[in-house]
């Protein structure tokens, strides 16, 4: 059953899903690896994590041949069987609510459902039989009729059109698909297109329910209502579910066809379809089109920014039928050395002395517009993991407000030190130095950075602090490491916040001569720190 085959990955990966709850995984794990002295304290699911990574293909090795966006135009034209992955990046420019703003769904439903003790509660399907009410007001907000397809849906309908669409697999659930007109599509996490009684299975049209999810009313099965649990639940793949058997036969037949791999806004952290890459044959081209990179995936050619803003510059570029999709007319420019900083003002030095208490970086804990949106990423998607809204209280403590409790004259001269010039352009400079390098592009441009990446206007992509200026602040170590593959984690902005506020204290204790006033302050620091996390990793 697990062969280490690519062929077979996807298989093996459904059957372990539907016999996990009935399996001893120990004794697969005896056949799968008789030499092997399992520890008596591992879990179920851990043993289970062990199987699912033995069943997974080897990672693809990049083609050296495909490297360009010409490459890619040539591609598009060549190609006969397109497989095309989207993820939520696809329908952010719609207007679908996201999870992850301060006023994203989620937010507003932790305020109404204070029991609901997280997001993938929601789409829980144990959770969702004790309370279905969260689940239908999210409905609400993103049940179809209410949107229009993004310029990504409408270039995959015209690849579908001109029949080079092999299939569009896709993890949204919003139908926005069907609304552009694709024909062949698989939606691995089901839609709100049909929706289906918990009891007697009896399937129905989505505008069967409409009424009632628009009136906040929970809807019941025409044809077993006297039964408690008898609620039209719409066909979303919830956890605890199976995916819909359609697409493991569209991906048995399709692995083999594929000649050219595409996907557009998703992280692929999601299994089985994060599986689909590496399961391919590995000479298949494959390019990805996404906010940020996936240091986990191996693909061809990355076209990283806004996917609008860059399958407009393909249609460009491929002309005839994909001309009138172009939503901007002005044809980018190529350039292949990065742009210099931007001219960001550093801290008022002259308001520092009339404002002793001022934090360093007022700003840290406003996250910039890039940081906000979610595109690109599994934001708005329903395995999503926002984090609650952090309270005022808990938020990173100030360098002032940490040494209120120390001796008056000790809190005094640390305040002194922080507000030095010279800190907080230290500090000044450690954020700037997380700034997109997408930031710096003039409009009209994207940048090539050879063998293979291309950076468009909304891209997450950072500069490492090995070729430019970097701040003295010791926290950049950490940020530069992980910036050196130019990735930024699925963040959202209460995490960016939280992140330039630990930068800014981490800053300011390393650059600030050790004291006992200092180390009152450090311990107050670590603990907001810890809070601060905290609320990141929710």
């Amino acid at each position: 059953v697990f062969g280490s085959s690519a062929a077979s990955s996807i298989g093996s990966y459904s059957l372990i899903h539907q016999h996990i709850r009935e399996t001893d995984p120990r004794a697969i794990l005896r056949d799968l690896l008789p030499e092997t002295i399992l520890p008596p304290d591992l879990d179920d699911m851990t043993l289970w994590q062990i199987i699912i990574n033995i069943s997974e293909p080897p990672k693809r090795k990049k083609r050296k041949d495909v490297n360009t966006v010409e490459d890619v135009v040539r591609l598009l034209h060549e190609s006969k069987r397109i497989m095309v992955l989207t993820g939520a990046g696809v329908s952010v420019s719609c207007g679908i609510p996201d999870f992850r703003s301060r006023d994203g769904i989620y937010a507003r439903l932790a305020v109404d459902f204070p029991d609901l003790p997280d997001p993938q509660s929601m789409f829980d399907i144990e959770y969702f039989r004790r309370d279905p009410r969260p689940f239908f007001k999210f409905a609400k907000e993103i049940f179809p009729g209410q949107f229009q397809p993004s310029p990504c849906h409408r270039f995959i309908a015209m690849l579908d059109k001109q029949e080079k669409l092999l299939r569009n697999y896709t993890q949204n659930i919003d139908t926005l698909e069907q609304v552009a007109g694709v024909q062949k599509i698989i939606q691995c996490h089901g839609s709100f297109a049909t929706a289906s009684c918990l009891v007697c299975k009896h399937k129905v049209d989505c505008e069967a329910i409409r009424e009632d999810i628009f009136n906040q009313v929970v809807p019941r099965c025409p044809r077993c209502s006297d039964i408690p649990l008898a609620i039209m639940k719409p066909d979303i793949v919830f956890f605890g579910e199976n995916l819909p058997e359609m697409f493991h036969r569209a991906m048995k037949q399709d692995k083999d066809e594929v000649d050219l791999l595409i996907v557009i806004g998703s992280s692929l952290k999601v299994r089985p379809v994060a599986l689909i890459p590496n399961s391919i044959p590995h000479e298949v081209p494959q390019v990805l089109i996404n906010r940020e990179p996936l240091p986990h995936l191996n693909f061809d050619v990355e076209l990283l920014g806004d996917c609008d803003g860059i399958v407009n510059e393909l249609c460009h570029r491929l002309g005839g039928d994909f001309e009138p999709l172009c939503f901007n007319s002005l044809r980018l420019a190529e350039i292949t050395e990065k742009p210099p900083r931007l001219p960001e003002r550093p801290p008022n030095e002259t308001s520092s002395d009339a404002e002793p208490n001022a934090r360093p970086t007022d700003t840290a804990d406003q996250p910039s517009e890039e940081a906000e949106s979610p595109q690109g990423t599994d934001a708005a998607q329903r395995n999503a993991t926002p984090p609650e809204p952090r309270p005022e209280k808990e938020t990173a403590e100030s360098p002032e407000q940490a040494v209120e409790d120390t001796p008056t004259e000790e809190a005094d001269a640390f305040k002194s030190q922080v507000s030095t010039p010279e800190v907080r352009k230290r500090c000044w400079m450690s954020r700037i130095n997380r700034s997109p390098i997408s930031k710096r592009l003039e409009a009209g441009q994207y940048l090539f950075q050879a063998p293979n990446r291309y950076i468009f206007h909304g891209a997450e992509v950072y500069s490492d602090s090995d070729d430019e200026t970097s701040s003295s602040c010791g926290s950049d170590s950490e940020d530069s490491e992980g910036s050196v593959d130019g990735v930024e984690d699925d963040s959202d902005a209460e995490e960016d916040g939280a992140e330039a506020a630990a930068d800014e204290e981490a800053c300011l204790r390393d650059t600030l001569p050790h004291s006992p006033a200092n180390e009152t302050a450090d311990v107050q620091i670590n603990r907001s720190s810890e809070q601060t996390e905290g609320f990141a990793q929710i």
